[in-house]
C-alpha cells in the first residue's frame, strides 16, 4: 500500500520480521477512532467532500462493530491494514484520501497514548479498590499488636493496623505517579505528520477535542519521536511493582509456620504433588518474580529508546511490545494482591505471643528511664541494653521476670543512682498495648494516631476516586459527541446542514 518507491513487494520473510499486526490488535480501535476524528476534520476544512465523508465513516462504523474483518496477514501494521481495507472496500478515490495531513507516525503515538489512557483508568481503578480494602483491613486491626522489624530482627512492638497503613501510603504514592502521567500522555499528536507538519490547512485541535485530549503536543519531531510519557508510565508500573512485590514478601514470610501471623486462602493457595501438608503462596512468589519482568521491561524500553536520533525511527515498533506486557502484568498483579489482601486469615494470637516473649520493647524501657528517672539517652540505652543481654543469658526469661539480685549488679556498674525498685517498676509495667499507647509522635501506631491516618487516607482515596470517575467522564462525552457527530455527518444532505453544525463544534 505504502510502496510507491519500492517496485518489489516485501518478501514473506521480510514482512514476517517487519510486521506490528498481532501487538497492533490491542490498538485496532484506537485506529479507527483517530480515522474517524481525522476524516471528520478534513471535511470541516474543505479537505473532503461530504460524499466521501459519509462513506469512509460508514465503513468506520462497519469495522468498529466487527474488528476482525481487518484480520489477515500481509500487512506492516494496523495502519496498513486499515488503509487497505478503506481502498479496497470504497476505491482509491474514497479510501485513498484518509491519510491526508496525517503520517503513520503520528497515528501510532496517537493509538498508544489513547490506549494508554484507558489504561491508566482501569489500573487506577483497581489500586484504588486495593488502598480500600487495605484500609479496611486497617480498621479491622488496630488492636492486632505485633512486632516490627528492622534486618528481620524484631525491633519494636506495633499492631497489623499500621502495616497496612504503611502500604496504603505507598500505594497512593503510586496513585499520584500514575496520576502525573495521565496528564502528559493526554495530549494529542495527530495531525504533525511524519516528522515536520503538513502543508494541508488541518485543525489539530479539533481532532484532539473530538478524541477527548486535553491539549496538543506542540511540536511535530516531539510528537512523532519522543517516549518520555511512556517510559514515565513505565516507570511508574515499575515502582508500582516493587510496592506490590514487597508486600507479597511480607504476606510469603509471615505465612510460614516459623511466624504463623497470616495465611492466605484456600482459593489463593498452591499445593504440592508429594507433600500433603503443603500450602504454597504461589501467586504472592509470582508477583515477585513479575516484579522483575516488569523492572526489565522498563530497562529495555530505556535503552531501546536511548541511542535514537531525532525523528521516528522504526525502533520504537518494539516499545509496545514491552509497554503492553508491563500494563497487563501490573494489571492482574494488582488485582490478585487484593483479592488475596481481602481474604487474608490474620492469627492474632500468634502475633500477640511473639510480642510477649519479645524485647522489642527495650526501646520502651529506655524512654522511660529517660522520662521516669531523668537520665540521658544514652545511658538509659546501656542499661536497657544490658538488661536484654542478661535476660537472654538467663534462659531467655522475659525481661519483667528480672530479679533485683540481677538487676542490682548491672546499675552499679553503669553507676546511675536510679534505684532497683524504680527499674523493676518500668520492666513490669509495660505492656504490648500500653508500648503502643505511650507512642506520641505523629506518625506511630498509636491508635489514637491511626485513627486520624485512616480518615486522612480515606479522603485522599475518594479525591483521587473522583478525578478518575471526572476522566472517564471525560473521555466517554468526548468519544460519544464523536459517535454523534459522525451519525450526523452520515444523515446530512447538503451544505446548509454543514454549516449549522459548524456553530455547534467545540474547540480545546
Amino acid at each position: 500500500m505504502y510502496r510507491s518507491r519500492p517496485k518489489e513487494d516485501l518478501e514473506p520473510e521480510g514482512l514476517s520480521f517487519l510486521t506490528s499486526l498481532e501487538l497492533d490488535n490491542e490498538i485496532a480501535v484506537y485506529d479507527m477512532l483517530g480515522t474517524q476524528a481525522h476524516v471528520i476534520m478534513l471535511y470541516e476544512n474543505n479537505l473532503l467532500t461530504l460524499v466521501n465523508l459519509k462513506k469512509i465513516l460508514t465503513e468506520l462504523l462497519v469495522l468498529r462493530r466487527n474488528p476482525k474483518k481487518l484480520a489477515g496477514r500481509g500487512y506492516e501494521d494496523i495502519h496498513e491494514a486499515l488503509e487497505t481495507h478503506m481502498v479496497k472496500k470504497l476505491g482509491i478515490e474514497v479510501g485513498g484520501r484518509i491519510q491526508t495531513g496525517r503520517s503513520r507516525n503520528d497515528q501510532v503515538i496517537l493509538d498508544v497514548r489513547m490506549k494508554a489512557r484507558d489504561d491508566l483508568n482501569d489500573i487506577s481503578s483497581r489500586l484504588i479498590t486495593l488502598v480500600n480494602h487495605m484500609i479496611k483491613k486497617a480498621e479491622e486491626n488496630l488492636g492486632s499488636v505485633m512486632p516490627f522489624y528492622t534486618h528481620l530482627q524484631q525491633a519494636q512492638i506495633g499492631n497489623l493496623a499500621h502495616y497496612f497503613l504503611s502500604y496504603t501510603e505507598q500505594l497512593l504514592r503510586d496513585l499520584e505517579r500514575l496520576s502525573f502521567s495521565y496528564s502528559s500522555i493526554n495530549r494529542s499528536p495527530l495531525g504533525t505528520g511524519p516528522v515536520g507538519g503538513s502543508s494541508f490547512s488541518i485543525n489539530r485541535k479539533r481532532t484532539a477535542s473530538l478524541l477527548g485530549f486535553q491539549g496538543l503536543v506542540t511540536n511535530s519531531i516531539d510528537a512523532t519521536s519522543s517516549r518520555d510519557t511512556i517510559l514515565e508510565l513505565m516507570s511508574a508500573l515499575s515502582i508500582l511493582m516493587v510496592t506490590l512485590s514487597r508486600i507479597a514478601e511480607d504476606i510469603i514470610i509471615w505465612s510460614t509456620q516459623e511466624f504463623g501471623f497470616l495465611e492466605i486462602a484456600d482459593k489463593f493457595a498452591s499445593t504440592s504433588s508429594a507433600m500433603p501438608h503443603k500450602k504454597n503462596p504461589d501467586p504472592l512468589e509470582l508477583i515477585r518474580s513479575k516484579a522483575t519482568l516488569v523492572a526489565g521491561n522498563l530497562l529495555t524500553a530505556i535503552t531501546l529508546l536511548k541511542g535514537l536520533p531525532s525523528g521516528y525511527s522504526r525502533d520504537l515498533q518494539d516499545l509496545k511490545a514491552v509497554y503492553l506486557n508491563s500494563m497487563s502484568i501490573a494489571s492482574s498483579s494488582l488485582s490478585i494482591t487484593d483479592a488475596i489482601i481481602k481474604s487474608l486469615i490474620i492469627h492474632k494470637h500468634r502475633m500477640r505471643q511473639s510480642v510477649v516473649n519479645s524485647y522489642a520493647y527495650a526501646i520502651d524501657v529506655a524512654e522511660q528511664l529517660v522520662i521516669k528517672e531523668n537520665l540521658p539517652f544514652r545511658t538509659a540505652h546501656k542499661l536497657s541494653g544490658s538488661l536484654v543481654k542478661l535476660a537472654v543469658k538467663s534462659d531467655m526469661i522475659p525481661l519483667s521476670d528480672l530479679g533485683k539480685h540481677q538487676i542490682k549488679p548491672i546499675i552499679d556498674e553503669i553507676a546511675i543512682h536510679t534505684r532497683v525498685e524504680d527499674v523493676i517498676k518500668i520492666l513490669t509495667e509495660i505492656t504490648p498495648e500500653k508500648s503502643i499507647l505511650m507512642r506520641s509522635t505523629q506518625g506511630s501506631p498509636n491508635p489514637v494516631m491511626q485513627k486520624l491516618a485512616i480518615r486522612s487516607l480515606k479522603a485522599r482515596a475518594q479525591k483521587y476516586s473522583k478525578k478518575l470517575e471526572a476522566r472517564r467522564k471525560h473521555l466517554t462525552d468526548a468519544l460519544d459527541l464523536l459517535d454523534n457527530i459522525t451519525s450526523s455527518y452520515i444523515k446530512m444532505k447538503n451544505m446548509k446542514s454543514f454549516y449549522n453544525a459548524k456553530l455547534s463544534r467545540k474547540y480545546i
